[in-house]
């Protein structure tokens, strides 16, 4: 199979190397506060479940779609998003897409109605599209390509520490208010998170080692983009396996984590959410730290296919919480999370075959594939709780579902994580030959 680069779409020669560093941070940082700003939004929900399922009397398969509804509109806009990134710029798209989430929230927190809820978050989904993509294209340019494994584990690990905040700190909230009044509180964030991303992105640097050439770049058209993309087989194949390796965070993580560890281990929301971050925490120490390596070993593939086994091990165990205890538990999840910061590698992979004048739109790609596995699987493992359902309800009617229950809906994350182990086999590692 011929990589991208050779269907001439080739990014310009550039001869200016001086040294932008701290504005490079300073977009780079705003972009990612934008992404630790959505993934609280995206995992939120997590200790939220019961009171969402009160407010709206629905069991676990309808919350799992309510959730969802933000994955469809985050997948649906993946590869829009990414078109507007390469040719409007990061600064317009990131700024309106956190104008987009917050309205979307604050629309979430004071509806009653089912149906307005599902539209709120798909409000917040579309808006949330472009932030991932967005870090990783001001990655691409801003910064040398050797630097940008690194950068996408830096920004993996401000996003995961996002779902830190969804966790402990957004729990209690929850607790000394309601849920309502919580997710109200995140909308007035996301008006201070606006305002950062408009002073401080700029679309590109004008020197630096990736700065806008006297000639402009070629524009590439999305039937071509999208043409060159979907013929390379392993930019779909990176695609999948980054999907079901981010199953443990789409769909546990980010839902059904809190819920399964308060039946399990018969604790209160907010041991529950210390638990769960404890996925966040890991994968924020673990991205970097991966990317490092890869870096060092040359070789991507290598890492992740050490990151999906290990990962894999660790979940299992932790799916039998009940039998080892809550502090056990905690640490194993922690070591999940470490494990699973190789996943991001797969952006990395993709990075080394295309070039950057669709650097937006072929992150967008990868993204919106990978996404997937939060539109299947978080309604997937509601109907495995609705299947084992025994017909318990609590005092407002709602669902109760026992830990066995459960126990065989979190088995679908160590599933994932070995098939991905499996198709790595069929993955051919790519590794930029730059130095830091």
């Amino acid at each position: 199979m011929q990589s991208i680069r050779e269907h001439k779409i080739q990014p310009p020669k550039n001869t200016n190397r001086k040294p932008i560093v701290i504005n490079a941070w300073a977009v780079w940082v705003a972009a990612a506060i934008f992404y630790w700003y959505e993934m609280i939004l995206r995992a939120g929900a997590s200790v939220m479940t019961q009171g969402i399922m009160d407010t709206f009397t629905i069991n676990a398969t309808q919350l799992g779609l309510l959730t969802s509804f933000y994955y469809y509109a985050y997948v649906i806009l993946q590869v829009p998003s990414g078109m507007l990134l390469d040719k409007v710029g990061p600064r317009y798209v990131i700024t309106l897409s956190c104008v987009l989430c917050t309205i979307g929230t604050w629309v979430f927190a004071t509806t009653t109605d089912i149906t307005t809820a599902e539209i709120a978050r798909f409000c917040v989904g579309a808006g949330s599209a472009c932030a991932f993509i967005s870090c990783l294209k001001l990655a691409s340019d801003w910064f040398s390509p050797a630097r940008f494994a690194f950068i996408a584990g830096l920004t993996n690990m401000l996003g995961t520490i996002g779902g830190v905040f969804a966790g402990v700190p957004l729990a209690k909230l929850v607790n000394y208010t309601n849920w309502q009044q919580a997710t109200l509180w995140l909308a007035y964030v996301g008006i201070a998170v606006t305002f950062i991303c408009w002073v401080l992105i700029r679309n590109k640097p004008k020197t630096g080692p990736l700065s806008q050439p006297a000639t402009p770049e070629p524009t590439v058209g999305l039937r071509k983009s999208l043409f060159v993309l979907a013929l390379d087989k392993q930019i779909l194949l990176s695609a999948i396996i980054g999907g079901l390796m981010y199953v443990p965070i789409s769909s546990f993580a980010e839902l059904w984590a809190v819920p399964f560890l308060m039946s399990t281990l018969e604790v209160n929301n907010e041991w529950a959410s210390l638990a769960s971050t404890m996925v966040f925490i890991g994968m924020a120490v673990g991205s970097p730290i991966i990317a490092k390596l890869a870096f060092k070993q040359k070789s991507y593939i290598k890492l992740m296919k050490i990151s999906a086994i290990a990962s894999a091990g660790c979940f299992l165990i932790a799916s039998f919480a009940k039998s080892i205890g809550y502090f056990p538990t905690v640490a194993i999840l922690f070591f999940a999370g470490l494990w699973l910061g190789g996943q991001v590698l797969c952006f990395s992979v993709v990075k080394e075959r295309i070039p950057n004048q669709i650097s937006g739109t072929a992150m967008a790609y990868t993204n919106a594939i990978l996404m997937l596995s939060g539109v299947i699987f978080q309604p997937f493992m509601g109907w495995l709780l609705d299947r084992n359902w025994t017909g318990a309800l609590d005092n407002a009617g709602a669902r109760i579902y026992s830990a066995t229950d459960y126990q065989h809906a979190i088995f679908a994350v160590p599933v994932c994580l070995l098939l991905s182990w499996f198709l790595l086999k069929l993955c051919r590692d790519t590794h930029p030959k730059l130095d830091y």
